[in-house]
Order: C-alpha cells, then structure tokens, then sequence
C-alpha cells in the first residue's frame, strides 16, 4: 500500500510546489486560472484544505487542537509517523510540520493511502471516501455526521 502512496506523491509534486510556492497569501490556495491544471487528486486536496482552513497555513482549530492548511491534530501526526515506521521509512513529522503547508498534504496522503478500499470506485466515489475519513477518522465514510462535511468539500471540488 505505501508503494502506491509513493507514485501519488510524485505525481502530485506539481500540487505541493503549487501550494507551498505559487502562493502571495496564506487565504488563496490556487488561482482559478490554474484549476484546470491540477489533476483531480490534487484539486481534492485543496477544496479540503479550502473547507478546513480557507488556505490559512496558520489556521488554528478544535479548540487550539487541530492547525495549519489542513487542521491536523496531534493524534494524525502520530499515527502518519507509526504508518512511517511499520513500512521501514525513515521520516519523522513533528507538530510543527502541520504549520507547512507541503508537510501537511505529505501527511495528508500517507493518511488518505493507509485505507485499503476504492479501486472499483469512480474518482468521485472516492473522494468522498477520502474526505469523509479525514473528517470523521478511520471510519468516517460510514458516519452520518461527515455527509455535511463531504458536501462542503464536494461544492469547493
């Protein structure tokens, strides 16, 4: 499975060197001129990062808990850094990388690729999944509380 993440990461490289450079203020994720540009993994993860953030890298949420572009709390640095360590992969994040907007969508996608599921599903079909279980956790595609969250993300998308 971290294989595949891997490929995702090299073929979103373009997303995060768009997102971390390309940018003059922390409330603008892309221009629209270069939506069309972006492969659709890439335009998802920037209507999550506009759902939970509106691009603010330093946003801070859930009570001073969750921060940065994506509101990454504690607990997902951890488990990105146990997937990290289970796959022999000597990379560490800390709570401060929340706060870069690269290291974010890097957590972002070794998250998203731990879940095994969705290769007979459509992009948008996925999607859903995706931003579901970064709303609600694990499981969070089966919950009823994240459809209004998937429909936030669904509207920026």
């Amino acid at each position: 499975m971290i294989s595949r993440f891997i490929v995702v990461m090299f073929m979103i490289g373009s997303v995060v060197f768009t997102a971390d450079h390309n940018l003059t203020t922390e409330r603008t994720i892309i221009s629209v001129d270069e939506v069309d540009t972006l492969s659709d993994w890439g335009r998802l993860i920037n209507a999550i990062i506009y759902v939970e953030s509106r691009g603010n890298d330093s946003a801070i949420g859930d009570k001073g808990k969750a921060v940065g572009c994506l509101q990454i709390h504690p607990i997902c640095v951890r488990e990105v850094n146990r997937i990290l360590r289970s796959n022999d992969i000597p990379l560490v994040y800390t709570l401060e990388d929340r706060y870069s907007r690269a290291k974010s969508i890097e957590m972002f996608n070794i998250i998203s690729e731990e879940y095994e599921c969705c290769e007979e599903y459509t992009f948008i079909e996925y999607a859903e999944i995706v931003a579901r279980r970064w709303n609600g956790g694990p499981i969070g595609h089966k919950k009823t509380t994240t459809i209004k969250y998937w429909n936030k993300v669904q509207s920026v998308l």
